[in-house]
């Protein structure tokens, strides 16, 4: 072999050489890196940052704690709210889990506290017995415009008057079409929704009995209570919108709030809560779940 040629060998060797160690470094990086991922950085899972949350100083609770209406004893659940549905902002978190969107509807029951007077909370979750019957007088003809349903709350009844004695010197005429109703008259109107329409979709416009705020006697269904009549297009409820609160009654199934109340939006269905109440309700675009959980239940 002559001089040029073993230089050539010598290049060809030492590119060899080259490309080894090339494919030596590759199928290194791989091994570290594509095949076992676990060893490179990556963001946290939601499971880990629950887990490590609950020493009460992760950014995750600080943010939870922020929020207005923050009950400490929700923690774990709003933990436990955020794993399931963590596109949910903190807001929506601690309003659902106050509310008990946390659970299924009529799978987590409650008595309901009766002794907080007019700010009793009766829906899906807080239940009254079936022999509860409030403080009841009858309301006048003037103010109703169904004798099946004329009986009302004493409290509730001369706020309704004050309310619609109101709304009269603006012209505008309320009566009260549906206000309370017996656990056992709440009973076949529910069964026969239920026969009528199947127990699920029942369940979004109608409350089973013992759920329904109607027995407290504290609700009523004002000028119709059937979503056919539009009472949301008329200047009675557009009154309503801006002067119940004045006189203790809120709008208990507002739009959008419907999981958090969980009825359809009835334009019609007012509750009385208190002066009090109905304007911080009013004035902050809150439930009565939300308010009741925070103000009532937090105590």
């Amino acid at each position: 072999m002559n001089r040029r040629s073993k230089r050539k060998m010598k290049k060809i060797c030492l590119v060899i050489f080259i490309l080894i160690l090339i494919i030596v470094s590759l199928l290194f990086v791989y091994k570290m890196v594509i095949k076992n991922p676990s060893d490179s950085p990556k963001e946290p899972a939601i499971d880990n940052v629950v887990d490590d949350s609950k020493d009460n100083t992760s950014p995750l609770v600080t943010s939870l704690k922020k929020e207005e209406y923050f009950i400490e004893k929700n923690l774990d659940r709003y933990l436990n709210y955020i794993q399931k549905y963590p596109d949910k902002s903190m807001t929506e978190v601690v309003s659902s889990v106050n509310a008990n969107i946390d659970y299924d509807y009529y799978t987590h029951s409650i008595d309901t506290d009766i002794n907080v007077g007019y700010l009793m909370l009766v829906n899906k979750f807080y239940k009254l017995s079936s022999d509860y019957v409030p403080d009841l007088v009858q309301m006048d003809d003037q103010y109703n415009h169904n004798k099946g349903y004329k009986m009302m709350n004493r409290t509730a009844y001369e706020h309704f008057k004050e309310m619609a004695a109101a709304a009269r010197e603006d012209g505008i005429t309320l009566f009260n079409v549906s206000a309370y109703r017996s656990y056992a008259t709440q009973e076949i109107l529910y069964n026969n929704y239920a026969s009528r329409d199947g127990k699920e979709a029942a369940d979004t416009y109608s409350a089973r009995a013992g759920y329904s705020e109607h027995q407290t006697g504290l609700a009523s269904d004002i000028n119709t209570s059937s979503s056919s009549a539009h009472f949301e297009n008329t200047k009675e409820y557009a009154w309503l919108q801006k002067n119940a609160y004045k006189y203790g009654f809120i709008l208990r199934f507002p739009k959008d709030k419907e999981k958090i109340t969980g009825y359809k939006y009835e334009p019609w269905h007012y509750r009385y809560v208190g002066v009090e109440a109905a304007t911080y309700i009013y004035e902050h675009d809150i439930t009565l779940e939300e308010y009741y959980a925070y103000f009532v239940e937090n105590k």
